[in-house]
């Protein structure tokens, strides 16, 4: 191509903006709605949560407790709704904001190069960074349309504005700062899949650097450490608390830095191709891989292991809690009070704890069981599903292949969550049947995480394009374990999730009927996915 004929740098990408605004805009319409509302909604409900006279006592409280600060942050200022509303859900927020930016900007760059879309807009008339510059413009609105809904819904429960635009524009930067993330790891890896894991685990890593800074005493070194965090960039501004302006200087300066790298990163590699070589495979297949559950295995064991250590570190970090409730809640009733509600009622605080904790839990593990199984859309859109297929293997063979790993994977680590949980109060109290009662309440939750990836077979065997509505049903589910007990929102709509119908144990009953029925409608999800899924033309997706 001539000079004169070659592309300018932006052309095409006003197209291209609308085209990924249109593909995206589902997925970032429901990431953004259920953000903003969760915001103001917490402030509304501040009042009920805390008596105002006792402030005093629960910023001590939760200053004075290096678990409470790992979980939701440093308390600058809790004797006002902004205040609380930004160490009970800002931080929480932010990092959703910032898997949003990293799970759009992916799907938009390296996912739509690997399926073979960039290749095909690149043989017209486009600059070659258009299709990553309108991927992260579209990804910045959605930032953006972020922090102005947190901003004006905060204004309107009564909250100071300038504590309001802090808290709206730094959510917004911090969900910048990973679309940089999220831009960088698609010029680094290979796949689509690989730019995730590293994006996510950089977000990842950033939160648990908060975590062990909050945790670690006032004035020492580590936990000046919480500056290295992106996540707690927007904390540490301070919204209503004499608000910091500055500090969101540091992510909108890392936000063009990372950017800026992306585009030059871009500029070094390939097409189609990674910075980071894909390591050459051994020349021949050990036995080990002479079935597609041994392949599967071999693409998801890194990822579980991944897992297991985080919440195996996580459950003891928070089991060591389970012993201290009772006195840090004495003087804050009302705390008490949303503690035993996400607990199903229970009085006794070490029960409600591990209700509560157990929840969480539950619904993280089933991110981890779609994660899993939506690994097969990948093989299929890479065509590697179908150099398997082209062997003896059945298309029903090649499903459980990755669904067995996506159900038992999940069920276990959520049985090993419960009992590690457990076994700081075991071990204090002497009476080591905690282990067994709690590593049982794991179980009796596990169909909910079941529901889910039954509903994830069925999107992917009739309507794969709709996949995307199985993180939906995840994100409200995690929201409504986050702070639906802090709204004491109905009965009906807190058991609009998939766990709801199960028993809470040790404060319930054991449910038989319901742990039977919700493990049926698992099964009949999954079969009917699996019907869909023999049916459809795999190239279809």
């Amino acid at each position: 191509m001539s000079a004169h004929s070659r592309p300018g740098a932006l052309a095409g990408l006003a197209p291209l903006v609308r085209l990924a605004l249109r593909r995206g805009r589902w997925p970032y319409l429901a990431w953004v709605v259920m953000l903003a509302v969760t915001v103001p909604a917490v402030a509304a409900a501040y009042e009920t949560v805390v008596d105002p006279r006792n402030a005093d006592v629960l910023i001590a409280s939760m200053t004075a407790n290096p678990t409470m600060r790992a979980m939701l942050g440093p308390p600058f200022e809790l004797s006002t709704a902004g205040g609380f509303t930004v160490w009970r859900v800002g931080t929480f927020v932010a990092t959703m904001a910032g898997i949003m930016a990293i799970l759009g900007v992916v799907r938009s760059t390296r996912a739509d190069e690997e399926e073979g879309r960039t290749e095909l807009l690149l043989s017209g008339s486009l600059g070659r960074h258009v299709p990553l510059l309108a991927a992260v413009l579209v990804a910045l609105a959605a930032c953006g349309a972020l922090g102005l809904l947190v901003t004006l819904g905060m204004v309107a429960t009564g909250q100071p504005t300038a504590g309001s635009v802090a808290f709206g524009l730094g959510t917004g930067l911090v969900g910048a700062v990973f679309v940089g993330v999220g831009a960088v790891a698609a010029q680094l890896t290979g796949s689509a899949r690989a730019a995730r894991s590293v994006a996510l685990w950089t977000l990842g890593a950033a939160y648990t650097v908060r975590a062990v800074a909050d945790a670690a005493q006032e004035g020492s070194t580590v936990r000046s450490l919480a500056w290295l965090s992106p996540v707690q960039w927007m904390a540490l501004a301070r919204p209503y608390a004499q608000e910091r302006w500055w500090v969101l200087l540091i992510p909108l300066l890392c936000t063009v830095l990372l950017l800026g790298a992306a585009l030059a990163l871009q500029e070094r590699r390939d097409h189609g191709a990674g910075l980071w070589a894909t390591r050459p495979g051994r020349a021949g297949a050990p036995r080990s891989l002479a079935s597609p559950l041994a392949l599967s295995w071999r693409l998801h064991r890194g990822g579980v292991l991944g897992w297991t250590l985080g919440l195996v570190l996580l459950a003891t970090a928070l089991g060591s809690l389970s012993t201290s409730f009772e006195t840090m809640f004495e003087e804050t009733p009302a705390l008490r009070a949303v503690l035993e509600r996400m607990s199903g009622g229970t009085t006794v605080l070490a029960e409600a704890f591990f209700v509560a904790m157990l929840s969480l839990v539950a619904v993280v593990t089933g991110v981890l069981a779609v994660s899993i199984f939506q690994r097969l859309a990948t093989e299929e859109d890479s065509g590697r599903a179908e150099l398997v297929l082209s062997t003896p293997t059945a298309r029903l063979r090649l499903l459980l292949s990755h669904l067995l790993p996506a159900a038992v994977a999940p069920t276990a680590l959520l049985v090993l969550t419960g009992a590690v949980l457990s076994l700081h109060l075991a071990r204090t109290e002497g009476d080591w049947s905690w282990v067994g009662r709690i590593a049982g309440a794991g179980a009796a939750l596990a169909p909910g995480g079941l529901v889910v990836l039954g509903l994830a077979v069925l999107l992917h065997g009739w309507a794969p394009r709709l996949a995307w509505l199985v993180w939906v049903v995840v994100g409200w589910s995690l929201l409504m374990v986050w702070v639906g007990a802090i709204l004491d929102l109905p009965g009906w709509v807190t058991g609009l999730t998939p766990w709801a119908p199960l028993p809470l144990l040790p404060t319930d009953a054991m449910d038989w009927p319901a742990v039977l029925g919700t493990t049926a409608v698992a099964v009949v999800l999954t079969a009917a996915g699996a019907l869909g899924y023999r049916r459809r033309d795999i190239a279809a997706t």
